[in-house]
Order: C-alpha cells, then structure tokens, then sequence
C-alpha cells in the first residue's frame, strides 16, 4: 500500500472533481503504490502521482493511461478532464467558470457564431492547434493557422467543409452537426444581406446630377445600428458619402457651405427617398 495522498488545495473546482476521482479508482484497487500502478502504462510513477495532485491539469493522455491502470471509465475520465481544461481556459481568459454553449438555433451573425465557436473549443479541453488539424480528417481541411484565427475570435470558417472539420476537431457529437450546420448557414446569409444593404446605390435627378444613398453597420457591443449616409456627386466632381454617426450634422454642415456644386441636397428632390 502506497503513502497517503496530500491534501488537495486547488481553487479549480472541476479539477478538485478530477483529483478525487482519480484518487477513488486508486483506493478501488486496494491502494497500490504509483510505481506498481506505473508499470505498464509508459510513464512514470511521479507522473501519474501529479496527475492526482489537483495541483494543475494533466495532460489528458496521462489522465486515460491513469483509468486505464485502475480499469475505470475512460469517457467518465476524459469528460472529467475535459471540464476541469475549460474551467483553466476561462479563468486564464478572466471569465467566470460556468457558461453553457447556447443552442445553435440562437446563433444570428458572425459575432454569435464566432462566440460558440470559442466555446466549443474550450468544451473539447482547448486541443493543441496540431491535434485540432488531425482529428479534422483530412490535409488542408483545417490548417493550424486557420484553427488558430478561428478559436480566437479573428475569422469563422469559410466553407461548409471547414466548418465541419472544426467541428469534427472539438468532437462535437454527430447528431448535432445538422443544427450547427444551420446555424453556420444562417450567419452567412445575414452577413450577406447586411453586405448588400451597405452598399451605396444611385438615384438620377432630373438636373443631370445623382444622389448616392447607402446604409452602414456600425457594430458596438455587438449590436447593429443602421445610420444613414448620403452625399452627391455631378459632372465636375464627387463628394464621397462620409461616415458619420448624424445624418442631420451632415445635412446641416452641406447648407453652411451654399453656393455652387455644394448646394445642399433636399429631400423633396428625392421622390421615392428609401425610409428607414
């Protein structure tokens, strides 16, 4: 029979969970010393002793080669660990340790998309970018560099194909891929739509010049507001439509300036005049 453990002093909840679980496979099978519970398993004894330390979180290798020693479960195991990883993750990050991934159903833009993403990754215990690459199931389906912008919030994947290689790396269970397919679908048509709202369109006026219309998305705190922008434009000169926060400081600034091709532009030339 083996020394009696230490007690376990981390703050890591879920660690605190994994340490304790381990330590129980331990005394099921009459207590062991860590060398004899070692051989076998590749590694040494003083890996498996810090493994149930609950001084950090192991390498999940060495978690499955601990329940494999003491005949446990290796799901119960790998969920055990993978809980105590995201709990790392977040307290790394300065988040609290309990935030459930929301339903894809609730996932609208690229903004919600890129948030579940994140969340999915630290679920699946936050894998190394290389592991990421291999358990995608194929070359260049899920290159490093692309997994790494996505997991930190710098790009979504830009192909179904890709998506599901993500998804596939964060061992996502089959039977949600269809719901999170959709929900991947749906972030691109609003981006689309959005992309297409933006853009500035054209409106001849009877006096040979245009008025150039167009709507911008300005995101703050991932929310959209809608401002609208115009300017015009005539046979000599452009005025570039400005991106400014009020329309009306806009209008106010043109009618200061009067006179020539900077004659203010009214609403009443503008028949038809898309309302917000």
């Amino acid at each position: 029979m083996g020394r009696p453990e230490k007690p376990i002093g981390t703050d890591n909840k879920a660690l605190r969970e994994l340490a304790e679980w381990l330590r129980a496979q331990r005394r099921r099978m009459g207590q062991p010393s860590y060398r004899a519970l070692a051989s076998g398993t590749g590694v040494h004894a003083t890996t498996l002793q810090r493994a149930a330390s609950g001084e950090s979180v192991p390498k999940l290798r060495v978690v499955l080669l601990y329940a494999f020693a003491c005949d446990a479960s290796a799901d119960t195991a790998e969920a055990l660990w993978k809980e105590a990883r995201y709990v790392e993750a977040r307290a790394r990050r300065g988040r609290g340790p309990h935030h459930n991934v929301s339903p894809p159903a609730l996932v609208r833009d690229f903004a919600d998309l890129s948030t579940q993403l994140r969340h999915l990754y630290e679920r699946a215990g936050s894998p190394t970018l290389r592991e990421m690459e291999q358990r995608a199931g194929g070359f260049g389906l899920l290159p490093r560099s692309t997994a790494h912008r996505i997991v930190h919030r710098r790009a979504v994947p830009h192909s179904a194909a890709q998506f599901r290689a993500f998804l596939r790396a964060c061992q996502v269970p089959e039977a949600a891929l269809p719901a999170w397919d959709e929900a991947w679908s749906r972030a691109w048509r609003h981006e689309k739509r959005d992309t297409l709202e933006a853009a500035p369109f054209t409106i001849p006026l009877r006096d040979g010049n245009n008025i150039i219309w167009s709507k911008a998305y300005i995101r703050e705190n991932r929310f959209a507001s809608r401002v609208r922008l115009f300017g015009f434009e005539t046979q000599a000169r452009q005025i570039p439509v400005e991106l400014s926060r009020d329309p009306a400081a806009r209008s106010r600034r043109l009618r200061r300036r009067g006179g020539g091709h900077h004659r203010p532009v009214q609403r009443s030339l503008l028949p038809g005049f898309p309302d917000e």
